[in-house]
């Protein structure tokens, strides 16, 4: 809306909702910000029943990359890559704890766009973190795309 209008009253409300999350995030102590917990996550990585999690936080972090596109808000961005850091070492823990297999296999529920978030973000960052995230939440669709993101993997 704010792209479309230049409302600065609108703009000055983006920016209060992103500073209000930040402070709930600093209380936590932690990148991970969401209305729900995050053993969500858990339950998603162990392949049990569970809603759509990452398509809730796809949601999040695309409206932070917004914010900082669109509006230049540094604490959007910002907010971004912590929540980035916390889910690349998430993932990353359990590919390191199970396999990467593993990881592609509980990428059968809705994981929202969370690829095109990612690559958006590291065309703004450059940050190879960014890259490799995005191609963990690539869904292979054949064996030789499981290779090849098993090899961008290893050399990183």
């Amino acid at each position: 809306m704010w792209a479309s209008t230049h409302n600065d009253n609108l703009k000055e409300k983006m920016y209060v909702v992103v500073s209000a999350l930040s402070a709930s995030r600093d209380k936590m102590g932690t990148g991970y910000l969401s209305a729900f917990p995050s053993e969500q996550f858990d339950r998603f990585e162990a392949i049990k029943p569970v809603w759509a999690p990452y398509y809730t936080i796809h949601k999040i972090m695309a409206g932070l990359l917004d914010q900082y596109i669109l509006t230049e808000n540094a604490q959007a961005l910002k907010m971004l890559t912590w929540m980035v850091d916390y889910f690349y070492n998430s993932v990353l823990n359990l590919i390191t704890k199970y396999s990467v297999e593993r990881h592609y296999l509980s990428l059968n529920e809705e994981t929202g766009g969370m690829n095109d978030v990612l690559y958006k973000l590291y065309a703004v960052t450059g940050d190879w973190r960014h890259l490799l995230l995005a191609h963990l939440f690539d869904k292979p669709c054949s064996l030789r795309l499981l290779a090849v993101k098993r090899q961008i993997l290893v050399t990183h």
